[in-house]
């Protein structure tokens, strides 16, 4: 590789209560060529000090410490803190676990990989489907990428991958991204996709010593904080979606009992009773969602604001499922008011709940597809909060 290019790079590793494999990684990393190589201290404490200052400090080789210990996110925020400060000439950034995960061969490959295609973030990706993963690391990814595929619309294939890399122009956003320990990479992935940021990935050696013992990873507090945050936007979501359930269909019984009673030309303008009804029905059904899919929208600019269409194409199928949800609505809640002689009032709740659970059935069966066929082609799929803005959106429930 061109040694100007190995100049321009920058290794960042996180390291908390490292092994003595540290110190000669960072050495071999040193040796290959890369440019600048820093190492944090996330409050490892006095035991492990003796470790950290065997790392030389000089002009390739940096140790930054601090005590208590912070969490990994906010290792890697004072890390790229230093780099954005200290290290003008360093253009491309990677960032790798100090546990013996990420070799130097594959370091390396991200470095040219950046150097030839510098767009948003780089992944390295393993191969969960070898042996010597762990039952829990193999299926907690899998599931994890499904439901980032189904709530953001992008398909990660390894969610959890410490080693990744970026261009510099990169790094006050990753500064800005929040989370103090391992959520703060879920963070990272998550704005990148809501902001249309490029995410790809390149394949690495899987490298699992010992079943992974070295991980300071917490597989239930720390899997928590990463579901916590994947699902926080889809639960601000749901709750804005209920609000706005309320008000269609407050308004529909508004609207509804005061056609009955001031417009009884709505009954008898058609020939026909069934015509005549859905007249009524679907007016007060139309004013009503349009009115709570303003609501919808203004109450997701201020508690959700994470999911911005992808153009015409979203639109216009939103609007073509936004007008077939209404007449769906409208028509069946005429024929069980008609058929079966329920209230027009009462009828329109199985309904719109009906409809909620034919949607749920779809959401739940491209997690399935996902999970079960990973390796499936879902570009064309829209994102969770794309499908669901379509149905549930429209239900607001």
């Amino acid at each position: 590789m061109d040694a100007s290019l190995m100049r321009q790079s920058a290794l960042l590793i996180p390291a908390y209560q490292p092994d003595d494999r540290l110190p000669p990684y960072v050495e071999a990393l040193k040796s290959a060529g890369v440019g600048k190589i820093i190492v944090v201290d996330d409050g490892s404490g006095e035991k492990f000090q003796p470790l950290f200052r065997s790392i030389p400090q000089d002009e390739v080789t940096h140790v930054i410490s601090y005590t208590p210990n912070g969490g990994k996110g906010h290792a890697m925020r004072e890390g790229m803190r230093y780099l954005l400060d200290h290290c003008p000439e360093q253009r491309f950034i990677i960032t790798a676990d100090s546990d013996g995960q990420h070799t130097v061969r594959d370091v390396l490959r991200m470095i040219e990989s950046l150097s030839e295609n510098h767009e948003g973030l780089l992944l390295g990706s393993r191969d969960f489907s070898q042996e010597n993963v762990p039952f829990k690391s193999r299926n907690g990814n899998r599931i994890t990428s499904a439901v980032f595929k189904l709530l953001y619309g992008v398909w990660v294939s390894d969610t959890q991958t410490g080693l990744r890399g970026f261009e510099r122009s990169l790094l006050p956003l990753m500064i800005g991204v929040k989370g103090e320990r391992y959520e703060y990479e879920m963070n990272v992935l998550i704005e990148c996709a809501q902001k249309h940021i490029p995410m790809r990935a390149l394949p690495i050696e899987t490298v699992y010593e010992n079943n992974n013992e070295g991980s300071h990873f917490r597989a239930f507090r720390d899997s928590a904080r990463i579901y916590g945050v994947i699902l926080d936007g889809f639960f601000r979501f749901i709750s804005s979606s209920v609000i706005s359930f309320l008000v269609d269909y407050l308004l529909y019984l508004l609207l509804n009992n005061l056609f009955k009673r001031f417009c009884p030309g709505l009954e008898h303008q058609f020939r026909f009773l069934f015509i005549s009804v859905l007249s009524r029905i679907g007016l007060a059904t139309v004013i009503a969602r349009i009115c709570s899919g303003v609501v919808n929208y203004l109450l997701n600019q201020k508690m959700v604001f994470h999911y911005h269409g992808s153009g015409s194409r979203s639109f216009l199928r939103y609007l073509c499922v936004f007008i077939l949800n209404m007449l769906l609505s409208a028509g069946l809640t005429s024929t069980l008011h008609l058929w079966l002689g329920w209230s027009d009032n009462i009828s329109k709740i199985p309904v719109d709940l009906l409809l909620f659970f034919l949607s749920a059935c779809h959401i739940a069966f491209d997690l399935f597809l996902i999970v079960c066929i990973e390796k499936l082609d879902f570009s064309n799929c829209n994102s969770f909060y794309h499908n669901i803005t379509c149905l549930m959106h429209l239900l607001h429930l």
